[in-house]
């Protein structure tokens, strides 16, 4: 019965993690720092804590034990960590944002190495020749489910006085999350390949130019998005007169455009290659914001488009990016390789975010947000374009 017994308690797991993820990291974080009083310098910060926290998944390959029991005890650790996010409204005012990103910090970095775990668990778990279909549609299902997440917890953030409705959002995130566990701990782990030291797999990748080119890419891709993409949402709701439900609905929007968009990705990599789905969805997602910057309160719909933008490109996107890492790693290696993966993605996203919060200080008008989104459309183009000249 196996792997096909686990990869589907994978996708059961993945539909409750992603809901604490989605809202203890996502658009539902984004409004209840808003209600709490964050500055755009603080949100940049919050959306640069996912990549901060990512500088520390090379710490996987020093663990020693099971993938599956490791993945599963720091998961329980992060999501239990983060109920104290969910108390800061009763600190003094002037701790309330400080307190919040310290907690959601804290959770995030011990999260951190389980990325670099359940990805080579997984790498071992799914045949190879299905990874493109599986990952492609297990990422569009767990899109489609985290969108409606946010519809739900962003019409209860709506309905109830803030910021009991965000507290009550995120009270349920952490059950589930915590749920998920178990689920986690149900799925089979194939014995690991044998493998060298940590140093020795890091040393590998290291010495493999035509990866490290790769992680070039990923580092100065994910600096050109987090330029502006901590202000998305933010942008929504205070340049484009969104709801919380309306941003929910937006989501969703874009989760059921995934789940068309997401496997027919997924057959393209697998039968084309990983590069091209990357560069194809990469010109997608450069040319996106422009679609942000051209709705306001009163033309609201360009920012209704971009949604099926969104999951034209990152539907692919995200896939594409993990597996071109994990076609580049041979087996006994394959640990040093995705820990310097998540380690490009997180210091390109944190320097992203660092560039977004000064950028957003040069300009208040029309609002603060406008000048690093443009700045970040500008830099995606760029960085796109240059993926020509690598074959992933």
């Amino acid at each position: 019965m196996e792997p096909e017994r686990s990869l589907k308690l994978s996708i059961w797991e993945g539909a409750l993690s992603v809901l604490f993820l989605n809202w203890s990291t996502g658009v539902l974080l984004t409004g209840y720092a808003l209600v709490l009083g964050a500055s755009p310098g603080a949100l940049a910060v919050l959306g640069g804590l996912p990549f901060l926290a990512q500088l520390l998944a090379p710490l996987a390959l020093f663990l020693r034990g099971s993938r599956k029991a490791l993945a599963a005890r720091l998961n329980l650790l992060a999501r239990a960590l983060f109920l104290p996010a969910v108390l800061v409204p009763f600190l003094p005012e002037a701790l309330r944002v400080p307190g919040l990103l310290l907690f959601a910090g804290l959770s995030q970095l011990l999260a951190a190495p389980v990325g670099v775990l359940w990805l080579s668990w997984m790498a071992d778990l799914v045949p190879e020749e299905k990874r493109g279909r599986y990952f492609g549609l297990r990422n569009a299902l767990l899109g489609l489910v985290g969108t409606l997440g946010n519809l739900l917890g962003g019409a209860v953030a709506d309905r109830l006085p803030p910021p009991l409705g965000y507290q009550a959002v995120l009270l349920l995130g952490v059950a589930l999350g915590l749920l998920s566990v178990r689920l986690l701990w149900l799925q089979a782990e194939p014995p690991p390949p044998s493998s060298p030291s940590p140093l020795e797999a890091l040393r590998a990748a290291g010495r493999d130019r035509t990866y490290l080119r790769y992680l070039a890419w990923v580092f100065a891709w994910y600096l050109a998005v987090m330029v502006g993409g901590p202000y998305a949402i933010p942008y929504f709701v205070q340049v484009g007169g969104f709801s919380m439900t309306q941003v929910g609905l937006w989501t969703v929007l874009s989760a059921v455009s995934g789940l068309l968009f997401g496997p027919l990705w997924g057959r393209m990599a697998d039968r084309e290659g990983h590069g091209t789905v990357l560069f194809r969805t990469a010109l997608v997602a450069a040319l996106m914001p422009l679609l942000w910057l051209a709705g306001s309160r009163g033309f609201p719909w360009p920012i209704w488009l971009a949604a099926l933008a969104d999951a034209l490109a990152w539907s692919g996107l995200n896939t594409a990016l993990a597996n071109a890492a994990l076609a580049h790693a041979p087996k006994a290696a394959r640990g040093g390789y995705l820990a310097l993966f998540w380690l490009a993605l997180g210091l390109g996203g944190l320097g992203g975010s660092l560039g977004a919060g000064g950028l957003s200080r040069l300009s208040s008008e029309p609002s603060p947000y406008h000048l690093p989104i443009l700045a970040s459309t500008a830099l995606r183009l760029l960085v796109a374009l240059g993926l020509r000249r690598l074959t992933p």
